[in-house]
């Protein structure tokens, strides 16, 4: 116990007599965990981005026009039965009249075209959801069988997937964007701690070969420094928890525009997983600390 006190001792004054040191690789720290920071947030954002698309994505299954009803409802039937299917609506042809009359209800020469027609050109339509995105293209796969093809128009699902794969490719590069940023944050960091312990024991030569002189171990002398790294992992960390509340606040407003306040509250994300997100930082700058204060020392002991 007396030799732990002693080692906390030696790390803070070693980090005091280094202040302007600390404070940059504090600095540097601080900006790796920001950027960490920015890639748990901007994960947030697309996972409930994806949801909502998700949410809203559906596969509808048009019906030729002669489709009798009693063929309808065996096609909803099956699909309904599906495992992955989560509901099955059928819009039948008079309601598919309506809605494309709704929706071309400005455009009068389409509906004036309707007149030269003797009967309802539509044919009903199925709205198929999946309790799974990725599920809809085996539901399609099951409706490709002669009983059904010869009543199915067209089936789809061709915009909705790639508007999943585009919203899927953005978040892959925003993410490796915000990793690289990272890595080269920690690369910086891995550096300057390195150089300051080396600055360190040059500043404490002296006292350190005192230690050794009456019979201080390797392990002893290791420990001051390595101390002394997770100083600065433990403000860094604290320093950075504390800047990104503001950071959310900047950004909150718009994500919830987005959303339309359906989604997205990141303040309440961050409230909820605070303590994980602060432990999981904090252990990730303390091992990359301690592995570049330790490899400084152990070059020094090894001489």
């Amino acid at each position: 116990m007396l030799s732990i006190l002693k080692i906390f001792k030696f790390g803070a004054q070693s980090f005091a007599r280094n202040f302007w040191l600390a404070i940059l690789t504090i600095s540097i720290l601080v900006l790796l965990l920001l950027s960490i920071n920015g890639l748990i947030i901007i994960n947030f954002i697309t996972d409930e981005a994806s949801k909502e698309l998700k949410d809203k994505v559906d596969v509808t299954i048009y019906l030729k026009s002669d489709a009798s009803i009693e063929q309808s409802e065996s096609l909803k039937t099956y699909i309904s039965n599906l495992p992955s299917v989560e509901s099955v609506e059928y819009i039948n042809p008079d309601s598919a009249l309506v809605d494309f009359k709704d929706l071309y209800k400005d455009k009068a020469d389409v509906l004036d075209s309707l007149d030269f027609l003797d009967s309802n050109p539509f044919g009903g339509y199925l709205v198929v959801k999946t309790t799974d995105v990725n599920d809809y293209k085996t539901v399609l796969a099951q409706l490709d069988t002669p009983v059904y093809r010869e009543i199915i128009e067209n089936k789809d699902f061709t915009d909705h997937e790639s508007l999943i794969k585009t919203v899927n490719d953005i978040t892959g590069y925003v993410k490796q964007f915000i990793i690289a940023i990272s890595i080269f944050f920690a690369f910086i960091a891995l550096v300057i701690i390195f150089n300051t312990v080396k600055i360190a024991i040059y500043t404490h030569k002296e006292e350190i070969g005192i230690m050794k002189l009456v019979g201080a171990s390797n392990w002893f002398v290791r420990m001051q420094f390595v101390f002394e790294a997770l100083l600065y992992s433990l403000i860094a960390a604290m320093v950075a928890t504390v800047l990104v509340f503001p950071i959310i606040s900047l950004i909150q407003p718009k994500v919830l525009d987005f959303f339309n306040n359906n989604s997205g509250n990141i303040y309440y994300f961050y409230r909820q997983n605070l303590f994980t997100i602060f432990a999981e930082q904090l252990l990730i700058v303390c091992l990359l600390s301690a592995f570049s204060a330790s490899l400084a020392i152990g070059r020094y002991l090894r001489k």
